[in-house]
């Protein structure tokens, strides 16, 4: 039923109709990857009492063994056993880097912030 019905009710065989597609399918564009800016994610453990939503901006500051997360003058978190990756952005960013809240955990205890 399907090819007699295509041939029947299109008007085109159904080789003329799939022609531009397949022109579409070779040219490169159809799957072209965009390379964008490389981004890092990380889990922060929220303060008792701390609020943080969607989108708002953090900063990630230098301690003695773990990171503090800050958002304006209050302390809203932290971040225990850091890696190498956001170690190297503090310290590029002369013990300060601009992070955003991407997710609010189900409990409200943690949060996933990136950062450039």
């Amino acid at each position: 039923m399907g090819l007699d019905y295509i041939r029947r009710d299109t008007g085109k065989s159904w080789k003329k109709r799939w022609n531009g597609g397949l022109n579409r399918l070779k040219s490169p564009t159809l799957l072209d990857l965009s390379i964008t800016e490389a981004r890092h994610k990380v889990t922060i453990e929220l303060s008792a009492g701390a609020r943080v939503s969607l989108g708002d901006t953090c900063l990630v500051e230098r301690g003695s063994e773990e990171f503090a997360v800050t958002k304006g003058l209050h302390a809203v978190g932290r971040i225990r056993n850091p890696g190498n990756e956001i170690a190297a952005a503090v310290s590029a960013g002369k013990g300060f880097v601009e992070a955003r809240v991407t997710h609010v955990g189900l409990f409200g205890d943690t949060a996933e912030v990136n950062f450039k």
